[in-house]
C-alpha cells in the first residue's frame, strides 16, 4: 500500500523500514527524486499515508516518518543513480576517483557532464558531495 502511494506521488521510494517498538510499530520511509524532494513533498506524502492507514484501520498505533537520504549516503542502486541526476558525485573506481555531476542514467550507464560515461558495475564507491 505505501509503495503504492509513493509511486502515485512520482518520488522514488529508496527504503522502508517497519520496527516494533514495544506495543507501537515505527515505519520510516526514505524518499527522494531526480532535482531533490522537499519538505512540503515529504508532509504530502506522510497526510496520505497516514489517511490511508487510519482509514483502513490497518494498524495499531504507530508513528511515521518520512524525510529524504542524507549526503554521504552510498549510492549503489539504480534508484540511487536514477535520483542522483544533476547532482555533483564523488566516485571511486578500481584505477580512477573523480567528482563530476551527473547529467543522466541510462540503462546502466551513468554519463558525467565532464565528457565521461561509467558502466554502474564498474564503480567501487560513490556518494553525493556538495559544492
Amino acid at each position: 500500500m505505501i509503495e503504492d502511494i509513493v509511486d502515485k506521488t512520482g518520488l522514488l521510494l529508496i527504503d522502508l523500514t517497519e520496527k516494533n517498538i514495544g506495543t507501537s510499530l515505527m515505519i520510516r520511509l526514505l524518499v527522494d527524486r531526480p532535482g531533490r524532494v522537499n519538505i512540503s513533498e515529504c508532509a504530502n506524502l506522510t497526510r496520505m499515508i497516514r489517511d490511508s492507514i487510519d482509514g483502513n484501520m490497518l494498524l495499531r498505533d504507530y508513528r511515521l516518518e518520512v524525510s529524504s537520504p542524507g549526503i554521504g549516503r552510498i549510492l549503489s542502486t539504480e534508484v540511487d543513480w536514477k535520483r542522483s541526476v544533476g547532482r555533483k558525485l564523488s566516485v571511486k573506481m578500481e584505477n580512477d576517483n573523480f567528482i563530476d555531476l551527473l547529467e543522466e542514467y541510462s540503462n546502466g550507464y551513468l554519463k558525467f557532464m565532464k565528457g565521461r560515461t561509467v558502466n554502474s558495475d564498474e564503480i567501487e564507491s560513490a556518494v553525493e558531495v556538495l559544492d
